[in-house]
């Protein structure tokens, strides 16, 4: 039936009344567009243009989660599996929505791709990646029953295929609903748990929930203005779906929000991480520096000691002299002058090398001077193969950690510090083993070892060696074998 509008119409609405032939009365109406065929077309292409905008999107997440796997195994960082899964979902996202789509660039691939089998659970990743973010006691049952339901829908879909029934559509069943309220009701029981186990900051679970009602209020602003509405979405969108028997209305906001807010919360982590790193360095650097200082101030030292050493027979020449003259005055006050340059000499001899004995010298002799038994074997021999500001740093960390832990001791606690250290063939073996108070391995009570740490990993894996810490009950133990290099 053609149609069209008299030239001299004014109005704004027409009724059109449709009367249909004795059985056919299944027909669909027609009615007609009183706009032009531009203002018709126009909505239809700015929804295909946000459709391949938010494809592409999807496949930039993809390849950036990807990346930052990738990236993290490239910086031998233990690279988080996890991360994986997240990347596998916006990837099946992506070629869901591609594949569906009849318009703009990618509708190309619709007729390449023939992705239909996995169409009701390209959601599955996502719950799968929550599920292993939660504590071990859920991802056993909730992975076998995300699994369960993947398989029974891809078999339900291959059937309805294999059937080639046209009538017949492939539709969000209850079991994805079901699932996802699983994987939500058991996330939301951990994040309580945690809270009343103190493992949880009352502030954190305040940033990232304001995160997640922001993400939501986007989410939903978007999709009611699509719809003309909230109210025209609730009963065209959701209630129209659901008497259908169709859940996608519900559970595609759902699992859309729940996957931008793990992308939102994975970006916070990243720039926080980023800041953290970047603040860790500065401080590492500063306390290189700091111990470089205090090592020339040491080595000087120790020069000024072998200097010294070495004038002791002019001394005493000097002194036997005055003695058989008789003038006893001067004779003490040139045993004065000495007796003070003596007092500038180490304690203790350490090591026959020199940069060894002046760490070790300066860290134990303050430790013998607070009363903390200490122990030590540094056989090293005069000359090594390994940079000075390297050894200096490891040793400077080890022995400062070691020092500062057996301080924080109550009184009358047996404090130590035991120090070995020998050269192996071409290794050179170095561990520390102190005392530390029983507090330090309460939550919110550890000491504070992290720069030192930091700063003896990185010299460790410098010369090709890992930096083994082990804790226990008042106990503290670093350890490590460097592989020291060729001349």
């Amino acid at each position: 039936m053609n149609m069209s509008l008299p030239a001299d119409y004014l109005g704004r609405e027409l009724s059109v009344i449709t009367y249909f032939p004795e059985g056919q009365e299944g027909l669909r109406v027609q009615y007609p567009a009183l706009t032009s065929d531009d203002a018709r077309i126009a909505p239809l292409a700015v929804f295909a243009v946000r459709y391949n905008i938010a494809m592409t999107i999807y496949a930039i997440l993809a390849i950036a989660l990807a990346g930052v796997f990738l990236l993290d195994n490239w910086n031998n960082r233990n690279p988080d599996g996890k991360t994986l899964l997240l990347c596998l979902y916006f990837l099946l996202l992506f070629l869901n929505e591609a594949y569906n789509s009849t318009a703009g660039y990618y509708s190309i691939l619709t007729s390449r791709l023939d992705l239909r089998v996995l169409r009701p659970v390209y959601m599955a990743p996502l719950y799968l990646y929550i599920a292993l973010r939660l504590g071990p006691r859920w991802q056993l049952p909730l992975c076998g029953i995300i699994a369960a339901w993947a398989v029974y829908e891809v078999v339900q879909e291959g059937v309805i295929l294999y059937q080639n029934d046209p009538g017949t559509a492939s539709t969000t069943g209850p079991g994805a609903l079901l699932v996802l309220l699983t994987v939500i009701a058991a996330f939301c029981v951990e994040i309580v748990q945690q809270r009343r186990e103190g493992r949880l900051e009352r502030k954190k679970m305040l940033r990232y929930g304001l995160m997640g009602a922001a993400v939501a209020a986007l989410y939903m602003s978007d999709r009611f203005r699509a719809w003309g509405g909230a109210g025209s979405y609730l009963r065209e969108g959701v209630w129209t779906s659901l008497l259908m028997g169709n859940y996608w209305a519900v559970v595609t906001p759902i699992t859309d929000i729940i996957s931008y807010l793990t992308v939102a919360t994975m970006l916070v982590e990243v720039v926080r991480r980023t800041l953290r790193s970047r603040r860790t360095v500065a401080v590492l650097r500063e306390r290189e520096r700091r111990t470089m200082e205090s090592y020339e101030r040491m080595l000087a030292a120790e020069n000024a000691t072998n200097a010294l050493h070495h004038e002791m027979r002019h001394h005493m020449t000097a002194l036997s002299a005055l003695l058989q003259s008789g003038d006893i005055q001067r004779a003490n006050s040139y045993v004065d002058a000495v007796a003070g340059e003596l007092e500038q000499l180490p304690t203790g001899r350490y090591s026959q090398n020199v940069l060894v004995n002046v760490i070790a010298g300066s860290y134990l002799d303050r430790a013998k001077e607070r009363k903390i038994r200490v122990e030590h074997r540094l056989n090293v021999p005069p000359e090594l193969n390994i940079a000075d500001e390297d050894l200096s740093v490891l040793l400077s960390n080890m022995l400062q950690n070691a020092l500062e832990a057996c301080e924080r001791m109550e009184p009358g606690r047996e404090r130590y510090i035991k120090v070995d250290m020998r050269l192996r063939e071409k290794f050179l073996f170095i561990q520390c083993v102190n005392s530390m108070p029983d507090e330090a391995e309460k939550e919110g009570a550890r000491p504070r070892h992290g720069y030192g740490l930091a700063a003896m990993r990185r010299i460790a894996e410098k010369y090709d060696s890992v930096l083994v810490v082990e804790r226990s009950q008042g106990e503290f133990s670093v350890m490590s074998d460097l592989c020291l290099r060729e001349r």
